[in-house]
């Protein structure tokens, strides 16, 4: 139920009133509120929200209230979702004619339909709840995988997770631009927060998996190919790691310094779609993935092979079809399977993989992972925009890689594993040499934080991991003498790390009240919990759902702070839902204004 809550100042007098309720009036409804100057029109609007069953009343709007019907505007159909969205694509900036294409293709697919017909302000029809709904329904909605047949039905599957995500976010693009509108259309995003399928759920016959091969493996495929080229295409793949559209648009003009001792091949040509199912070259898609990379020999050798530094047909592409034209995916993509298939019949690839042309371009980076290669090395060849992405997906490459790489080392020495030297720390692999300790040192939230390793991959890759988590904290590498390190410490020797620490992903939200009640706004949104990494020796690592902390914050300010965290989204947002009602409804009991000043932060009981 809806009720009254008086807001008073740091001298205790009441300054306005605030009607308070759940949506829909359950204990995980969305937290709602409204304020008022005086008591009796907070009554009056905290039954008219009771008889609405727990609903922001029909024609009120937040912050100036019932909307008289003769001022609206006259035509509401520019606020109906079908009207409001074709205009937001239609109007949008700086994005190509097929992504724009693509837009009104899947609104009108899988959008409209639910969804076309309602208003956007409202907060009945546009709600967490109707945003799940739909969620669920796409869970169901089978689709085809690639094109559709010319002739009957073909086999329908489950639409993919990251479908699912990619309409989500489209339809949650759109509802932002009424937040962001000029006066809002909403107070709101009802999409923030949905709880949307993995995509590495989707494993299996029909899934998205990657598959790494090793140098061994991408030989054997190779090998099996039947044509000349496709061979020469995938060594020039996976000694590059281009994107499809990338490779397939090479050209003479993009060989920089050929004959010289650093062969380099410049990105600068992709196949893009021109919005009419048709194809046009122009530049790769982002701003990253134009660059210069080096390339080694063997791919030198397969581009000689042909035709190599044409400077008479600069333009020529060097894979097209058999007509000349562009070399279509689907195309390679048969020839490329019946080569799988073969690779595996003779011996040549492991029978769990099910790798595609593209796991070619994944192999490349596991390959520089393995040689020790960084993650921001990895993510500026392969034309990442952000390292984000790199590590995403090759992030947990970096122990299994270095791993792999040590053992290699050791059978080519003719070394077995480490041995254990008695203090239960393993000696160095290469020489046996424990002289030596490789010290992290962290900036920021953690500053004047140290790890220390035996191993300096194990501490480069906690260093560009953390780098990736916060990129805008310092942290460095050194390189110290054991001995020395270890009078420093009081445990010696026992802290140095033989492997990689704990990683967690938790979900967290903090936010700050004064004494009166309202947020205190630092200039991030923490109104809705957020994703973020943390290490096990941070504060907030925790193996638990949830986690909640109120308390107060001493200083000029007399704030308190509502935070909870934890590794599972749904315990964590209710928790914090909980965590923000207990710091309102004591944060004028702040001891600063009691009298009770403390030098520190104090929970609250």
């Amino acid at each position: 139920m809806a009720y009254v809550q008086a807001v008073k100042n740091g001298a205790g007098q009441v300054t306005s009133y605030r009607v308070r309720w759940r949506t829909g009036g359950s204990r995980t409804g969305e937290p709602q509120g409204e304020r008022f100057d005086d008591e009796t029109s907070a009554d009056v609007f905290k039954d008219a929200v009771n008889d609405a069953g727990q609903h922001w009343p029909a024609g009120w709007v937040k912050g100036k209230g019932f909307v008289d019907p003769a001022a609206a505007e006259p035509d509401e159909q520019r606020y109906r979702f079908r009207a409001f969205a074709a205009q937001l694509v239609a109007d949008k900036t700086g994005i190509e004619e097929h992504y724009r294409r693509a837009c009104e293709r899947d609104l009108e697919r899988y959008v409209y339909p639910t969804f076309g017909e309602c208003d956007v302000r409202s907060v009945e029809q546009f709600s967490r709840d109707t945003v799940r709904a739909w969620v669920r329904k796409l869970e169901k909605t089978k689709v085809h995988r690639g094109q559709v047949p010319k002739t009957g039905t073909g086999k329908l599957r489950p639409m993919s997770p990251k479908t699912i995500r990619n309409l989500h976010g489209l339809l949650s693009s759109i509802l932002e631009e009424a937040v962001r509108a000029e006066p809002p259309l909403r107070a709101r995003n009802p999409c923030e927060g949905t709880r949307l399928p993995r995509t590495d759920d989707d494993g299996g016959a029909d899934g998205e998996d990657i598959y790494f091969l090793t140098p061994d493996e991408v030989e054997g495929v190779i090998s099996c190919l039947e044509r000349r080229s496709d061979q020469l295409l995938a060594r020039v793949k996976y000694g590059t790691g281009m994107r499809w559209s990338e490779v397939t648009c090479l050209a003479p003009e993009c060989l920089v310094d050929w004959d010289t001792p650093e062969p380099k091949i410049r990105v600068k040509r992709a196949w893009k779609r021109d919005g009419n199912s048709g194809y046009y070259v122009g530049i790769p898609k982002s701003r990253r993935s134009r660059r210069t990379i080096r390339v080694s020999w063997g791919v030198v050798e397969a581009v000689n092979e042909l035709g190599g530094d044409d400077r008479e047909n600069p333009e020529r592409l060097y894979f097209t079809g058999d007509q000349a034209q562009r070399l279509h995916y689907s195309t390679f993509h048969d020839r490329w399977q019946r080569a799988v298939r073969r690779a595996k019949a003779a011996g040549l690839l492991s029978r769990q993989k099910r790798p595609t042309p593209h796991d070619l371009r994944h192999s490349h980076a596991a390959v520089l992972l393995s040689e020790g290669r960084g993650l921001t090395y990895v993510q500026r060849r392969l034309g990442h925009e952000s390292i984000k992405t790199t590590s995403d997906t090759y992030g947990h490459l970096l122990p299994e890689a270095d791993d792999e790489a040590m053992d290699i080392i050791d059978r080519s020495m003719g070394r077995g594993r480490p041995d254990d030297d008695g203090d239960g720390l393993a000696v160095n692999v290469v020489t046996g040499d424990r002289s030596r300790v490789h010290v992290v040192h962290f900036d920021g939230e953690v500053s004047g934080h140290v790890e220390a390793f035996w191993k300096a991959g194990d501490a480069k890759a906690v260093a560009d991991q953390w780098q990736i988590d916060h990129p805008d904290d310092a942290v460095r590498v050194e390189t110290t003498a054991a001995d020395w390190w270890r009078r420093q410490q009081t445990n010696g020797l026992k802290g140095v790390r033989d492997g990689l620490p704990e990683r967690a992903r938790i979900w967290w939200g903090s936010v700050l009240y004064n004494s009166d009640g309202s947020e205190l706004r630092t200039g991030d949104d923490l109104e809705s919990i957020a994703v973020r990494w943390v290490w096990e020796w941070e504060e907030r690592y925790t193996g638990k759902d949830a986690v909640t902390r109120v308390q107060f914050v001493h200083g000029v300010a007399s704030l308190t702070r509502a935070e909870a965290w934890g590794v599972a989204q749904s315990r964590v947002r209710d928790a914090f839902a909980a965590a923000r009602e207990e710091a309102l409804a004591t944060c004028a009991k702040h001891p600063a204004l009691l009298g009770t000043v403390s030098t520190e932060e104090t929970a609250i009981d």
